[in-house]
């Protein structure tokens, strides 16, 4: 299996970033790099944070995403426990700093760290990607999209740019469940632009991945047996909306009855 060292962190993260950004929206799926030499697995969440924070500097916020879908089972959400699930250990690691802050929607949460941790974890929206929401802030704000290992595949502002368009392949619902903040218990309902799962769909981030390269908008490193990527957030959805207005099927391929995947919808 490919390794690497924290060293060879650095200096990716420097190749990416001439001037360290001032705000980053990480996605991670650590164990894609390969194994980080001389470490053991449960210190290597730690050890990649302190290598970012090293690069970012003190005064650069780091967000990451922290969802989980038990809301949608009714399961009880607590804003300070309840902890992210496939999110990766990076951004469970976050998500538990004693000076992190955590946004409100019970599904679609994001966690954050650093001077704009507030500002981005204030906004309560019914649903998670609406105007005036964390993912909107992060736009706002120009957050860096930052991939440790995983690629664009997982970046979740794809969903902003989908319910900007209105793809026909996902309709919103709302849920009620038990909900916990600041140690006060309650119902609560909040919304999702949900995926409809009987057209078998799967997302295809390929289009994207193309255009942003296409545009010298996306770079990327090698690290391990993987990669680090870097775009702006803007650039992200705006590309991805040009995308969808054009074809409103272009980000997901659909599943034959034979098996196979047919891009550009069904």
């Amino acid at each position: 299996m490919a390794t690497y060292a924290l060293t060879d962190l650095l200096r990716a993260l420097r190749t990416l970033h001439k001037e360290p950004p001032g705000l980053v929206f990480v996605h991670s799926s650590l164990f894609q790099l390969g194994l980080l030499q001389g470490a053991t697995p449960a210190a290597i969440p730690e050890l990649i944070y302190e290598t970012l924070r090293e690069h970012l500097g003190p005064q650069a916020t780091i967000a990451v995403p922290t969802f989980n879908f038990g809301f949608c089972r009714g399961e009880l959400f607590d804003r300070t426990s309840t902890p992210s699930r496939q999110m990766g250990a990076l951004a469970e690691f976050v998500r538990t700093l004693p000076h992190a802050r955590r946004s409100a929607h019970p599904m679609q949460s994001i966690a954050a760290v650093g001077p704009l941790a507030a500002a981005l974890t204030a906004p309560d929206t019914a649903g998670a990607f609406e105007r005036g929401g964390s993912f909107d802030t992060l736009i706002e704000y120009d957050a860096r999209i930052l991939t440790l290992g995983c690629g664009l595949e997982p970046v979740s502002l794809v969903h902003w740019a989908e319910e900007r368009v209105g793809v026909p392949y996902r309709a919103w619902k709302s849920f009620c469940a038990p909900y916990r903040s600041a140690g006060v218990a309650r119902m609560r309902t909040y919304r999702m632009y949900a995926r409809d799962l009987s057209l078998g769909l799967q997302a295809n981030i390929t289009p994207l991945t193309a255009a942003l390269t296409h545009n010298r908008q996306l770079h990327h490193h090698r690290l391990g047996a993987s990669q680090l990527t870097s775009v702006s957030s803007r650039d992200f959805v705006n590309t991805a909306i040009a995308l969808l207005e054009a074809n409103p099927w272009a980000l997901v391929t659909h599943s034959g009855t034979d098996g196979s995947l047919s891009p550009g919808g069904i």
